[in-house]
């Protein structure tokens, strides 16, 4: 990563527009929510107003019968998320493998790409473009959050993704990244607070966060130039959105970052469609023979 960002081309995947019904479970966390709230803040790009329309067209269905958007939500009920004609953002489409196993496979991951389906996405996801490569069935055992690039593993099977989920719960795992920050870090700094979902794909960290997780994170500067620093990150653990929030914690934010970034905008309302100056650099994991940098 460099503090002078190169302007090159990034290829682009475009879908054409689609039918399809989604499944969508209510978490533990969104129950008591109506069904317009639930949808508005986990899903805020179709804004409030977008939602009631969604939900008095029939759309958002339950057993195959409309549900009304002053239902209340119960934990595990499923709804169903119908839309006749599904237009997905365009996203960056460089995919391509970094290491390969019978256990696992790295790839790079280009950014703005989301990893799964969910949100506006569904084909025009990491996943979805695998399985168009022959990776089908894969496991997931780790994210990047969609604006991030770099190296992701995945597992090929049951018992290798238990071994990988295991490592990583354990803190077998090294995960390095590098970001751009705004302001001149001049020492390493550990940061330790909490995170917690604020509202839809926002998050928030602190202290005396009701509900939110314990994280850690190690920053160590690398470069300095022009009021901007070149970061290695290393997260102890592995919270959403974290090497965001810690570095904003910080006092040294990722400097184009739309959400927690000097000029960020974190009321849920602002989409993140664009790549920020976060990459993960490598994964290792000394007990299983596993390193992959890029």
């Amino acid at each position: 990563m460099s503090l002078k960002r190169e302007k090159s081309a990034c290829p682009v995947r475009v879908v054409a527009p689609y039918e399809l019904t989604r499944k969508i479970k209510i978490k533990p966390g969104d129950a008591g929510k109506t069904v317009l709230d639930f949808f508005d803040e986990r899903f805020p790009f179709a804004g409030r107003t977008g939602w009631l329309d969604r939900i008095n067209r029939g759309w958002i269905q339950e057993d195959g019968k409309p549900v009304s958007y002053v239902d209340i939500l119960k934990e595990n009920r499923e709804l169903h998320h119908y839309s006749p004609k599904v237009k997905e953002p365009a996203v960056a489409s460089d995919v391509h493998v970094l290491d390969e196993r019978d256990d696992w496979l790295a790839v790079y991951k280009p950014a703005p790409l989301p990893m799964h389906q969910g949100g506006r996405y569904y084909k025009n996801t990491l996943l979805y473009m695998l399985s168009e490569m022959g990776y089908v069935n894969l496991k997931m055992v780790h994210r990047l959050d969609a604006v991030t690039s770099g190296v992701v593993l995945f597992a090929k099977h049951k018992e290798s993704a238990k071994k990988l989920r295991s490592a990583f719960e354990a803190g077998m795992v090294r995960k390095v990244y590098h970001a751009v920050v705004e302001g001149e870090m001049l020492e390493p700094i550990i940061v330790k607070a909490s995170i917690r979902r604020k509202i839809g794909f926002v998050f928030e960290c602190g202290e005396g966060l009701t509900g939110a997780k314990p994280a850690t994170t190690k920053f160590f500067p690398e470069e300095i130039e022009s009021g901007k620093t070149i970061v290695r990150c290393e997260p102890i653990t592995g919270r959403t959105h974290q090497i965001r929030l810690h570095l904003k914690h910080a006092g040294f934010p990722i400097f184009d970052d739309p959400i927690y970034g000097p000029n960020g905008d974190d009321s849920g309302q602002k989409l993140q469609n664009s790549a920020i100056s976060l990459r993960s650099s490598g994964i290792e994991i000394c007990e299983l023979g596993i390193k992959v940098n890029h």
